[in-house]
């Protein structure tokens, strides 16, 4: 008797089931667009798209970056867009969020603003006028 047997389903979603990894001592300047899984342990200077982006503790991204699922653990010099964001407690992000979920950790900085994909624009403010005396 013979059994047929398939590879087992991949945590990380992509065809290889394994991540595409940035090492620690890596510096890379560059466009990356990948549909499978990203894991920035070094320091990478150009816009990233994927379909996970693991950012870890000693990583460093200046630029933007788009994924469905981020979680940001290092420093982020850039915008970030995704469904689901998680910045975690030792997170820096210098930039906006573009998220259908957002998800902050207690000690997670976030220096710039926080937007639902797909919000109407904000509206401008305008001063408001001063009482008569």
């Amino acid at each position: 008797m013979k059994f047929k047997t398939s590879p087992a389903p991949s945590p990380f979603g992509n065809a290889r089931g394994v991540p595409t990894i940035i090492s620690a001592d890596m510096v890379i300047e560059g466009h990356f667009k990948t549909p499978g899984d990203i894991q920035v342990e070094g320091t990478i200077t150009g816009q990233i798209e994927a379909g996970r982006l693991v950012l870890a503790e000693s990583g460093v991204i200046n630029g933007n970056v788009t994924a469905e699922t981020a979680r940001i653990c290092g420093t982020l010099n850039g915008c970030v867009t995704g469904g689901s964001i998680t910045l975690t407690a030792t997170a820096k992000l210098t930039g906006d969020v573009y998220h259908d979920v957002l998800a902050i950790e207690a000690g997670g900085l976030l220096d710039g603003l926080s937007r639902r994909r797909g919000a109407a624009k904000p509206i401008a403010l305008v001063e408001a006028p001063q009482a008569a005396e």
